[in-house]
C-alpha cells in the first residue's frame, strides 16, 4: 500500500490495516492475526509524521531447550519521513544535526506503508529467543530438557590450562 504525500490531507489519514499481505510470513511464524492502525500527518510539504501500532502473537523456538512457546508483540512507534530533493540528495560532507538523525529521507514523495510495517515487526523481534528467563536448556551430555527432568550426568570439572596460575 503506497500513499502519496499529496493524497494526505491537512488534518491526517487514519488506516486500520486488515490485510496481512505484508507480513514476513516466511520468516515467521504468526500464530494469530496482525493488528496495525497507522497515522499519517503532514508537516510541511516535504515531511510526514507517521505514527503507528502493530499487535501480533509469533511462535518461536527457545534458544536454550529448543521448545516452541509463543510471545505477543505491541508496539508503537513513530517514523519522521522527509521527502529529499536533488539538492539534499547530493552528497557532501556535514555534520548531521539530532533532527537529521531521526529522519528518514525518501527518494520520491511515496510512503510504502506495508514496508514500514515489515521493518518494524523485524524490529519489535528480541534478539535472543527465551521460552522464559529462568529456562535451564539442555544437558549438553544427553540432551535432556533440564526444565521438565533432571538427568544424571556428573558436572565435571574440566581442567584448565589457567590451572596452574591457581597454584601460585
Amino acid at each position: 500500500m503506497k500513499v502519496h504525500f499529496g493524497e494526505i490531507p491537512v488534518e491526517g489519514l487514519r488506516f486500520e490495516i486488515h490485510d496481512e499481505s505484508w507480513f514476513p510470513d516466511r520468516e515467521l511464524q504468526r500464530t494469530g492475526p496482525v493488528r496495525s492502525v497507522i497515522v499519517l500527518k503532514r508537516n510541511g510539504d516535504d515531511r510526514v509524521l507517521l505514527e503507528g501500532e502493530i499487535t501480533t502473537t509469533i511462535t518461536f523456538e527457545c534458544d536454550r531447550c529448543l521448545e516452541n512457546y509463543t510471545m505477543n508483540l505491541d508496539s508503537t512507534f513513530a517514523l519522521d519521513l522527509e521527502y529529499a530533493t536533488n539538492s539534499r540528495l547530493e552528497p557532501a560532507e556535514h555534520e548531521c544535526s539530532p533532527v537529521e538523525m531521526d529522519m528518514i529521507y525518501l527518494q520520491e514523495p511515496v510512503i510504502d506503508v506495508f514496508e514500514i510495517l515489515q521493518q518494524q515487526i523485524f524490529l519489535m523481534i528480541p534478539g535472543k529467543h527465551l521460552c522464559s528467563d529462568s529456562c535451564k536448556g539442555l544437558c549438553p551430555r544427553c540432551g535432556a530438557n533440564l526444565n521438565e527432568e533432571t538427568c544424571n550426568c556428573r558436572t565435571e570439572l574440566k581442567s584448565s590450562p589457567f590451572a596452574i596460575l591457581k597454584k601460585s
